[in-house]
C-alpha cells in the first residue's frame, strides 16, 4: 500500500479501532515522541473552475486535526476529521509504525483496508440512492 494512500485510510479509520492498535504498538515499548501537534487546523476546499486555464475556487473550509511522532526514530503522520486530538496521534503512531515494518504493521494494514473498504461501501449506498432518484414534472 502506497504511504499517501495508508495516510488517507487512517484519516478514516474506525476511531476506536485505530486507538486500540495504537496502544498495542505502545505495548511493545517502542520510543514514542510527538514533534509536532496535535493541533487543529483548517484547510480550504478547493474545485475547479471550468474555462479558467486551471485556476480553482475555495468553496469553504473543513477542521481538521493533525500530529507528528516519531516511532522508534521512524516519523508518523495522522490527520484526523473535525477535532480528534486522540485519534490524530493514534493514526501517526500507525502511520510510523508501517513505516519502520513494525511488529503490528500487519495490523495496520488490515485496518487501512477496512477503512477502505467501508469507506467504498458508503460510496456504493450513496450511488445506489442516487440513481433511485427521481425527478418528474408534474
Amino acid at each position: 500500500m502506497r504511504p499517501e494512500t495508508r495516510f488517507e485510510a487512517l484519516c478514516d479509520a474506525d476511531a476506536e479501532t485505530l486507538e486500540r492498535l495504537a496502544d498495542d504498538i505502545l505495548a511493545t515499548a517502542v520510543v514514542v515522541s510527538v514533534t509536532t501537534g496535535p493541533e487543529s487546523v483548517s484547510a480550504p476546499v478547493r474545485v475547479p473552475v471550468p474555462d479558467a486555464d486551471n485556476t480553482t475556487t475555495v468553496l469553504g473550509h473543513v477542521a481538521l486535526t493533525r500530529c507528528t511522532v516519531e516511532l522508534g526514530g521512524t516519523r508518523g503522520d495522522g490527520v484526523r476529521a473535525g477535532y480528534d486530538p486522540a485519534g490524530a496521534v493514534a493514526a501517526a503512531i500507525c502511520d510510523a509504525e508501517c513505516e519502520r515494518r513494525g511488529p503490528h504493521a500487519h495490523s495496520v494494514l488490515e485496518l487501512c483496508r477496512a477503512a477502505l473498504e467501508a469507506r467504498a461501501e458508503r460510496g456504493r449506498v450513496r450511488a445506489g440512492l442516487a440513481v433511485r432518484t427521481r425527478l418528474e414534472q408534474s
